[in-house]
């Protein structure tokens, strides 16, 4: 059984918890990340720090929109992301969930919209406002037999952020943008609670558990800076700050009849049932740093960039859990060792006429994820990305852009999961990003 029974006994309940409130789906990026915060960044494989040259630059770039909008001029930029994940337990090991066996994620979709804003305050100076998801995305086994429903059936995981910045052009050569952001983030969660029947020596469902968190929000900020040695060249340089979201929920615990009423009744005994039990936790969303460099031949842009996402912050969690009618569910640590990892983007843009931009990109994204944490909460890996794209002006002011990536993950056989839930895991994601562009 899954390290023994004991693991998933009362005692070991708000361990199980805290790795729900963890967990994200199949996101875009390694982890749980997202970061495809525009349609022709996108389009390039996300290598858009040293151009940063539309809206989207208050993620990639806040300096690039010191010379992007002149005084007095607004520009306005929306969108939305399709997210299309595919997740599923290939191949179950021995001893659990057992050889042979495997499951497929609920299939899901997801659509994160974007805002941006940017006003000319001078020649040189701008003031943007904008809005993207920089972390989300869920996870969902919904099979009634599901063999993993005691770590997870469902987890739903979202960070919404809102920007303010300014950037300036200090000289020809140099501009630097900076600003608050505020991040929103939202949890909700389910799994099954097992039991160990002594009548029939199998493990029985006893309760279904579901938490919902409190929408927390917290401040960090993001900054950039744009250097441009030559006229075609440019360097760029971005980070975004860390955000600990210190949540207060609620836990629900639903009873599961197993037959037998003394088994029901010694549960009942230990824990709160059709009651709010409060809770407090904290997910750690790490901090990221952006790195590239572009050059401009004409007709055709090329650019190499780096991301550096500092995940080892996400290192160990803390579950509290308040007493309700005299039962505690006691406070338990989570280790999860996550390492910090690199992304690395290449991207080309065509100007194949003065209406029309073709582009394409690459990415290498590695997971941060350790092998002890791979299993139904998230089954990362690193993936290869292939991106596609245009850009069109539809008419004065107005552009239409369009860009897929094509997320290809590397298959991961997992036998030192923390849970002993051991297997072989695929996952593949298309993402489709649409944006409207348009100047007043």
């Amino acid at each position: 059984m899954l390290r023994g029974c004991s693991r998933y006994g009362l005692g070991g309940l708000s361990l199980l918890l805290a790795a729900m409130l963890l967990a994200a789906g199949p996101a875009a990026a390694a982890g749980f990340s997202i970061f495809e915060a525009g349609s022709r960044s996108t389009a390039m494989g996300g290598a858009f720090v040293a151009q940063a040259d539309d809206l989207s630059a208050m993620f990639y770039n806040p300096a690039g929109l010191a010379k992007y909008v002149k005084k007095g001029e607004l520009k306005a930029m929306v969108g939305v992301t399709l997210i299309v994940p595919t997740s599923e337990l290939a191949e179950g090991y021995n001893p659990y969930p057992g050889q042979g066996y495997s499951s497929k994620m609920h299939d899901q979709f997801f659509f994160p919209p974007n805002f941006y804003a940017s006003y000319g305050l001078s020649e040189c100076v701008s003031l943007s406002f904008g809005t993207w998801f920089p972390f989300g995305l869920a996870t969902r086994w919904s099979e009634p037999d599901w063999r993993g429903r005691y770590l997870s059936t469902y987890v739903d995981l979202k960070q919404y952020a809102a920007g303010l910045q300014v950037a300036w052009q200090i000289n020809d050569y140099l501009a630097v943008g900076v600003g608050p952001e505020f991040r929103f983030t939202d949890v909700k969660l389910q799994r099954k609670i097992p039991l160990f029947n002594p009548y029939t020596n199998r493990v029985v469902d006893a309760a279904h558990t579901d938490i919902r968190a409190d929408m927390e929000m917290d401040v960090t900020f993001g900054a950039g800076i744009k250097i441009t040695p030559t006229p075609r060249l440019s360097i760029g340089a971005s980070y975004h700050g860390a955000v600990d979201a210190k949540f207060d929920g609620e836990a629900m615990f639903y009873q599961l009849g197993t037959g037998y009423a003394d088994l029901d009744a010694a549960f009942a005994a230990k824990v709160p049932l059709g009651k709010p039990v409060p809770v407090k936790t904290t997910i750690q969303a790490p901090a990221m740093t952006q790195v590239g460099i572009s050059y401009d031949f004409g007709k055709v842009t090329v650019e190499a960039a780096g991301t550096y996402t500092e995940w080892s912050a996400f290192d160990t969690t803390v579950l509290e859990f308040e007493a309700v009618d005299g039962k505690q569910i006691p406070t338990s640590n989570l280790p999860h060792d996550w390492e910090n990892a690199w992304a690395f983007r290449f991207g080309a843009k065509w100007q194949a006429s003065d209406k029309f931009d073709l582009m394409a990109g690459y990415v290498y994204d590695q997971t941060p994820e350790p092998d002890g944490d791979v299993g139904p909460l998230l089954p990362d890996m690193n993936r290869n990305g292939y991106s596609i794209g245009f850009s069109w002006k539809m008419m004065k002011n107005v552009w239409v852009d369009a860009s897929n990536l094509f997320l290809f993950f590397n298959e991961r056989s997992v036998t030192t999961n923390d849970d002993n839930f051991n297997g072989r895991y695929k996952n593949h994601a298309n993402l489709t990003v649409l944006n409207l562009r348009t100047s007043f």
